[in-house]
């Protein structure tokens, strides 16, 4: 396993899947704060005779928008490249050659598992912790226990696609397909929170957790952790679960090229 997890850390870099994640969440949370810092100013100088009122931005604001950012950039770059993590070594054999080794097919779905939602988790928290520091140079001190509970909540959310993502790349027979699979969980999330937002059921939606920025970075009132994150963070946990199981299932069985 020790092995198969090195090889995949340096697959990984070396086909800048990786790297790409990372300099795209430090980007954006570099981005994000100056963009919330000067968007009244840059307005203001191109509007040109045009009166423009933009309250002034918060901390909060500063890392909501990146955050958000992270729910919509980010987790297409995450489909991006765990699309083809499985499905494009199966094509092309790669998948058969490991496997026949002493390695078994859970061993090699493990490491790349391990290592992949490795890097994501770890991008996530890296580029948090970055745009809250620069907003704290530009803004001032974000409240970090909101900021805490906000980017756990987008990292649950992204757990969610990555997981669906992943295990449609174990079933699918081709990369594309499998980040159709990722995009179209993305799209069902969303448009099950705009239907069933305000049923019964809309408490324990992974679309909750979406909502978590804005309400926990731009609000200020008391935040009901149950509510607003345990709730809906069992459910993108056991979904994800699901679809994990769901798709080793199907690769454990599936004849290989």
């Amino acid at each position: 396993m020790g092995v198969l997890v090195g090889k995949e850390i340096r697959q990984a870099w070396r086909s800048f899947r990786l790297p790409a994640l990372f300099l795209v969440s430090l980007f954006l949370a570099i981005m994000d704060p100056l963009t919330a810092r000067y968007m009244g100013e840059i307005l203001a100088r191109l509007a040109q005779g045009v009166t423009i009122v933009v309250p002034p931005p918060s901390p909060g604001q500063a890392v909501a928008q990146y955050l958000g950012d992270i729910v919509e950039i980010g987790l297409l770059v995450v489909i991006a490249i765990t699309m083809g993590s499985v499905a494009n070594e199966k094509a092309s054999g790669v998948t058969t050659f490991v496997v026949t080794r002493p390695a078994s097919r859970r061993s090699y779905v493990a490491a790349k598992f391990v290592v992949l939602a490795g890097g994501v988790m770890a991008a996530i928290i890296a580029g948090t912790l970055v745009a809250g520091l620069y907003t704290w140079t530009l803004l001032g001190a974000p409240e970090w226990g909101r900021v805490g509970l906000a980017a756990l909540s987008v990292a649950l959310y992204v757990w969610l696609v990555f997981s669906a993502t992943f295990a449609a790349s174990m079933v699918a027979g081709s990369g594309l397909a499998a980040g159709g699979l990722g995009l179209a969980t993305m799209i069902v999330m969303g448009a099950a929170g705009a239907v069933l937002g305000g049923t019964e059921v809309g408490p324990y939606l992974p679309s909750v957790l979406v909502g978590n920025v804005q309400f926990l970075l731009a609000g200020t009132g008391d935040v009901d952790i149950w509510a607003r994150l345990v709730r809906p963070g069992i459910t993108a946990l056991v979904l994800s679960a699901l679809f994990l199981l769901l798709g080793y299932g199907r690769f454990r069985r599936q004849p290989l090229p």
